[in-house]
């Protein structure tokens, strides 16, 4: 029996990892398909931000069919607070506030994956743990301990080294272009970290949804994937009538877009790769937080974003970096810390980081481990 356990532990895992990877290198793989003039010295290539936020928010609904499953099941996929009242009728509307700071969070990713190397985007994305800690502070007034503010000065430091090396990255591809090209890398960055913002919005609301109502966190993605697919159907009809069907190389230019993903069968199967892999990531996520812990699933996390990265070198799409792996390594065990994955003994630390410690059970915010996670 333990041995059965084990070996569906181990697939939970794996495919956490796999199916988090195949997300972020699809996504990237479809900004990199050329799709109008590919023989000339302007190739047009299937930039398109906003629809790709759509498809996640498609595979995120999909969800839904779970829920529906986890509600005629006897033993529920993720059982509830019983002491917390339901969230029923109106009340789901509610669920549309992180809805809509997901939809600003991830066609700002999408948007800066197309300015940055995958791995340097995936690397970077980690530091949603110091704005999540800081807007928890703020908006729920949880206490953030020294070694934790420690933990998270070690993740902006390996975020910064990271994006730096981005900056040498470019000099060393293309030094013709480096000014323009690291324009673009500080603008992608940039774009990040103002995502990332939006994504702490996204977690601190969903934290408080959950807080006051019994809601299981597949529930909660299966319904922002509904509401986040009609906001961002209706605002790119919008934006197509409003700005889009004058330019064909605007990115609200919906017809273009579903024109260009429907006649390359390479962004078609890419999308239904990224719509699968974003279901599949959120059960195979949830179901590790309910087997083995919350703090376990934000180290396998950690493999992802390595995957994600040696995947990148094979495929020539960036050099190896030694800084970006410094970086990296900062960055990873800066999360490790703050998430209690790695405890530090006490001996090797301070006394003025012991002073306020927390207690195991004192988290400062659940889905500051990704309990409900997008890429």
């Amino acid at each position: 029996m333990k041995d059965g356990r084990a070996v569906y532990i181990s697939f939970l895992c794996v495919g956490l990892v796999v199916t988090g990877a195949i997300n972020s290198l699809f996504t990237k793989y479809q900004d990199n398909q050329c799709v109008r003039n590919c023989d000339t010295l302007s190739p047009v290539f299937f930039n398109q931000p906003v629809l790709q936020t759509l498809q996640m928010f498609l595979g995120e609904m999909t969800v839904l069919l779970a829920v529906r499953y986890q509600s005629q099941s006897s033993t529920p996929l993720d059982p509830t607070v019983g002491s917390k009242p339901m969230i029923n009728g109106r009340q789901h509307l509610i669920l549309s506030i992180p809805a809509i700071c997901d939809i600003i969070a991830s066609t700002f990713m999408n948007l800066a994956l197309i300015l940055t190397p995958v791995s340097i985007y995936q690397m970077t994305r980690g530091g949603i743990v110091f704005f999540v800690a800081l807007f928890s502070v703020v908006f729920l007034k949880r206490k953030v301990s020294r070694l934790e503010w420690a933990s998270l000065a070690v993740i902006v430091m390996g975020v910064a080294i990271v994006g730096y090396s981005g900056q040498e990255a470019v000099n060393f591809i293309d030094p013709e272009h480096y000014v323009d090209d690291a324009e673009s890398l500080i603008l992608g960055i940039s774009l990040i970290v103002m995502g990332l913002g939006f994504m702490a919005m996204q977690f601190i609301a969903e934290e408080h949804i959950m807080s006051r109502w019994s809601v299981s966190p597949i529930r909660l993605v299966g319904f922002e994937g509904l509401f986040g697919t009609v906001i961002t159907t209706g605002l790119l009809v919008i934006g197509h009538i409003v700005v889009g069907h004058n330019d064909i190389e605007s990115g609200l230019n919906l017809r273009q877009a579903l024109i260009d993903m429907f006649s390359e069968k390479k962004i078609l199967l890419s999308s239904l790769a990224i719509m699968i892999s974003i279901a599949a990531f959120n059960y195979f996520g949830i179901s590790i937080t309910k087997n083995v812990s919350a703090t376990s699933r934000s180290t396998i996390d950690t493999c992802r974003t390595m995957l994600v990265w040696l995947v990148s070198l094979t495929l020539g799409w960036e050099p190896f970096k030694f800084m970006q792996l410094t970086g990296f390594i900062l960055l990873a065990f800066g999360t490790l810390v703050f998430n209690d994955a790695i405890e530090i003994p006490s001996q090797y630390l301070p006394k003025f980081l012991l002073s306020d410690k927390k207690e195991e059970h004192e988290r400062l915010i659940n889905t500051i481990d990704e309990e409900i996670e997008r890429f």
